[in-house]
């Protein structure tokens, strides 16, 4: 093909080069994510910027806000992504996503996509090692949770998890956009439920929801150049 002027057209790139260039950068939004929420919760912790001091401040005043109907709330929210119930809870979406889609390779992103930013949560915790709220200092600890770390928040992350793979499951589909603000939400009412009962600072909750989609990012381009291996044996050997 040549150009208007007579000279030869440039190349068109490949079509498998673009994906592959998005994917990369994707990878690399998710490591750098991932590296600032570890360098984030070291610098609070040391207290340096005066970021632990508004924490507290804000976790206190909360404290003194507390009514019957959304203490009962935030401790059910509590209950319901606590490792237990929380992880009966993954592993009913997958099957759900299985039963109707007939998808393996579908119900086991849902499952990893749930679970890995609650397993980088506990990862970065032990890197961090910031101490919980002290209840001694709060008017009304609804909970305490002891002999635990406190950056950043597992139940959000896990929550995170869930709402990406919700993300995930509906992408394509009608009503998508809807589903993604409903689940943002969803996101949002549990971090604030943790600072509400007094386990967890304001940005525990905001590095987990960072560290979350940090950690999807990095995984998501690796799951579709797998299943995209596993599509094309799956045609390469299938009946001609």
């Amino acid at each position: 093909m040549t150009s208007p002027g007579g000279r030869p057209a440039p190349p068109a790139p490949h079509p498998a080069r673009r994906p592959v260039r998005r994917d990369v950068g994707i990878a690399v939004a998710g490591g750098i994510g991932i590296v600032a929420v570890n360098a984030a919760g070291l610098v609070i912790t040391s207290g340096a910027g005066g970021v632990a001091a508004v924490d507290l401040a804000v976790v206190e005043r909360v404290s003194r806000m507390h009514s019957p109907p959304l203490d009962a709330a935030a401790l059910l929210i509590d209950r319901l992504l606590g490792p237990q119930l929380g992880a009966a809870l993954v592993l009913l979406f997958a099957v759900a996503v299985w039963v109707t889609t007939r998808r393996a390779a579908e119900a086991l992103t849902v499952l990893g996509v749930s679970v890995l930013p609650w397993a980088a949560a506990e990862t970065v915790k032990v890197i961090v090692g910031r101490d919980r709220p002290d209840p001694r200092l709060l008017v009304d600890p609804l909970l305490v949770e002891a002999h635990s770390f406190s950056f950043p928040s597992g139940h959000t992350a896990l929550a995170t998890g869930l709402a990406l793979a919700i993300v995930i499951v509906v992408r394509g589909r009608s009503g998508r956009r809807l589903v993604a603000v409903a689940v943002a939400l969803g996101v949002v009412v549990v971090a604030a439920s943790r600072v509400w009962i007094g386990v967890h600072y304001p940005t525990d909750t905001i590095a987990s929801v960072v560290l979350g989609c940090s950690v999807v990012a990095l995984a998501l381009p690796l799951r579709r150049r797998v299943l995209d291996r596993f599509d094309r044996r799956c045609v390469d050997g299938g009946p001609s």
